[in-house]
């Protein structure tokens, strides 16, 4: 196989639906989804991302299916007030634009633990999905210790820890954002159904990109997990947002998909193959993707007007 980083197939692990700089009109509703696809297709191939999972909503993920089949697997989110996640679960799995689905089992608000998850409000959901075989993120931020439990009750559950396991701004409140529940993720690694997203590190960084502040916590997280439980994801509306006003030219610009990317694949601390494993690899074998497809090329507008 070659070393050059075009052979490696980028797949981000978490995309929300974008949104555009000013509000929707009236006139402009009916067409939200769509537009809010290509926004994500546009930003996806300006970054060099191959494929995304629409961590999203189910009327953007049929949107996406439709439009570019197999560009936008689907991760639905399945809420704490969901009146039947077991059915839910069986749905999702039975639906072929869906990979996976993703509990929101912690308040982001807060950037605590949901009191519904201590209740047991989730355990249909977890059982359901080892039954089906449909894997399943967590949102816990920061309180991902919470998930040795489930990790245990059900072995052959995958489940992915988002976040790198902490709360992280601007969802977040910005007090709540710190490398401690870190920690508490790397004791997951004794279970081999748990899985981790690299998502949101560059946030926590004091410096300007590359981040080279958050590898001795990378370090950490490969050691403990290995180089194929590890899955990067841009959640690149989310670091765009934040307020990193540094650097000779202050940019009140957040962090770039590219920059969110290229961190990674242009480090010099990942090999070729684990950037290959990291950076898609992972992603595809654990959820099963179907091969990529040629119907995915840029079209020349000028000629479609």
């Amino acid at each position: 196989m070659s070393n050059n980083l075009e052979a490696i197939e980028i797949i981000d692990a978490q995309i929300h639906e974008p949104a555009p700089g000013a509000a929707w009109d009236e006139s402009q509703k009916g067409h939200i989804h769509l537009w809010q696809v290509e926004l994500a297709r546009e930003a996806m191939d300006a970054a060099g991302v191959d494929i995304a999972l629409a961590v999203t909503s189910e009327q953007f993920i049929e949107v996406a299916h439709a439009r570019y089949p197999g560009r936008f697997p689907g991760v639905p989110v399945i809420f704490h007030m969901a009146p039947d996640m077991a059915a839910a679960v069986r749905r999702i799995r039975a639906n072929p634009a869906m990979v996976a689905a993703r509990a929101l089992v912690g308040d982001y608000e807060k950037a605590i633990m949901r009191p519904e998850f201590a209740a047991g409000a989730y355990d249909p959901l977890y059982a359901t999905a080892e039954e089906v075989g449909l894997p399943i993120f967590n949102s816990t931020h920061g309180g991902c210790a919470n998930m040795a439990a489930i990790a245990e009750r059900h072995p052959n559950l995958t489940l992915i820890i988002d976040h790198i396991g902490v709360a992280q701004h601007p969802s977040s409140p910005p007090e709540a954002m710190s490398w401690a529940p870190f920690e508490d993720l790397l004791t997951l690694a004794r279970y081999p159904n748990v899985h981790v997203k690299l998502c949101g590190a560059p946030l926590l960084s004091q410096e300007n990109y590359p981040y080279e502040d958050v590898w001795p916590y990378l370090d950490r997280l490969f050691a403990a997990f290995g180089y194929d439980r590890v899955m990067w994801g841009s959640d690149y509306t989310r670091p765009r947002s934040a307020d990193r006003p540094r650097g000779d030219r202050p940019r009140r610009r957040g962090i770039t998909y590219g920059e969110n990317l290229n961190h990674l694949l242009h480090s010099d601390r990942l090999t070729f193959e684990q950037k290959r494993l990291v950076l898609g690899g992972n992603v595809r074998r654990l959820f099963n993707l179907p091969p990529i497809s040629e119907d995915w090329r840029p079209t020349n507008w000028w000629m479609s007007r």
